[in-house]
């Protein structure tokens, strides 16, 4: 298998992944949002602090350097790979 067909299967399975992410943390904030009925009397939400979402090319940005990161170590990771299996395949 070449190292391209490799690198598409990790960004499949990492956007796979990442859309997890994202739509977990939708729920939680969506559950959040629902759990304050009660009116609150100080600046401060009860045992939290107040959270103010990312922007989302700030968003955007990070999910694409996590991206990069991640082809990077997929990789890396298949070129040790292929080192050890020609370490071994000269060993045997």
């Amino acid at each position: 298998m070449s190292i391209g067909v490799l690198l598409v299967i990790a960004a499949l399975a990492f956007s796979i992944l990442t859309g997890a992410m994202e739509g977990r943390g939708a729920r939680r904030a969506q559950r959040r949002l629902l759990a304050r009925t009660s009116a609150v009397l100080h600046p401060l939400p009860q045992h939290t602090y107040r959270s103010v979402p990312a922007p989302v090319f700030r968003r955007a940005t990070h999910l694409g350097l996590l991206f990069g990161a991640f082809l990077a170590v997929a990789y890396l990771t298949v070129l040790l790979l292929r080192l050890i299996w020609h370490i071994f395949e000269a060993w045997l």
